[in-house]
Order: structure tokens, then sequence, then C-alpha cells
């Protein structure tokens, strides 16, 4: 049997995701944390599940969402639109894992890296392709709610962003309709170019 204290390094480690800073902000004004846009996700699946056509193991889906930052604790977050900082991000983000993961007695560090290489390697399990959709989704859903009226310092574009979400339109229609709609409603508030 395990210790009861054996995990509390690996808690502690979790503390940094706290620190960790996203694109986002929130209703106070601060950029939203990375266990924020977690605990956030892990709440949407119970709800959006009634929309996603294929059976799914719920428990699965919410700890992976759970898991899905934790690389972020030692490779930071990376923009979604920067495509420099993106195309490393997984190999950066295996070996943070892999550093946090150690703390955890062996047997649970395997099955805690086995969810995050499903939900971050692609992988074609329904799980990992609701968790994506959930992860896509709410950036644009905070968005709308936080972004001040015309507020674009990227220039962002209505077909970035609908080119960067355009794997939901497959897994779910109804997934997809709320994304157009979010999106069409953030072009009216100048948060997106219309082009």
């Amino acid at each position: 049997m395990t210790s009861i204290y054996q995990p509390l390094a690996f808690f502690n480690e979790l503390e940094k995701l706290k620190t960790v800073t996203r694109q986002n902000q929130t209703l106070d004004g601060r950029q939203e944390n990375a266990a924020e846009h977690s605990w956030q996700l892990a709440l949407m699946a119970p709800f959006f599940r009634q929309y996603f056509p294929e059976d799914l193991n719920l428990e699965k889906v919410m700890l992976m969402l759970l898991l899905h930052e934790i690389g972020e604790i030692g490779a930071g977050d990376s923009w979604a639109y920067d495509e420099t900082a993106k195309a490393t991000s997984f190999e950066r983000e295996l070996a943070s894992v892999k550093e946090s993961l150690a703390l955890l007695p062996q047997e649970q560090a395997q099955a805690y890296l086995d969810l995050w290489l499903e939900i971050e390697s692609q992988a074609n399990t329904a799980e990992a392709r609701y968790a994506r959709c959930l992860d896509a989704l709410a950036p644009v859903m905070n968005h709308l709610l936080i972004a001040k009226e015309n507020e674009n310092p990227a220039n962002l574009t209505k077909s970035q962003v609908l080119a960067k979400k355009a794997f939901i339109q497959h897994e779910s229609p109804e997934l997809w309709e709320l994304v157009i709609d979010l999106v069409d409603k953030s072009v009216e508030k100048g948060l997106y170019l219309d082009c």
C-alpha cells in the first residue's frame, strides 16, 4: 500500500499550474491560469456530453481534461496561433509531464501519462476527441464574454479562428454550430476581423 504522504509531492507540484498564465483573461481582468482552464473544461464535460454522438467514459474524459495542461508547468502555455511555439510544444510538454509524474508511484504515473498522451497525441478515441472539442470551445466562449469591444491586438480573422476549430464539425454538428455562433458574435463585437 502506498503511503498517504507519497502523492503530496505531486500535488505540491500541481500548485505550479496555478501560476501558468494563458491568453484568455478572467472577469476581474487578470490572465486565466492553466488550472482554472482545466477545472472549467472538466465541469463542461458532463453538460456538453449530450451533443457528442458516441458513447463516452465521462470519468476518463474529466480526468483527461484535468491532466491535459500539466505539461505547461515546465513548458509554459503556447498560444494556439503561435505556430513557432506550437511546433515544439508537444516535446517540451511531454518532458515536463514526465518530470511531474515522476513524483507519483510508478503505476499511477503511467496511468496519468497514458491519459495525457491520449489527448495530446491526437488519439482517435472518443474520449480524446471529445476532450479536444471542449478544449477548443472554451477559449472562444471565454473570449466573447470577457474581451472588450474591438479588442483584437493580433488582428485575428474569423477564418483563422474557424480553421483552428474546424475539426469540431466532424465530431459534433451541435458543438460546431455553437462555435460558429460564438465566432459570429465575436466578429460583431470587433474581436475578429470579418474575413
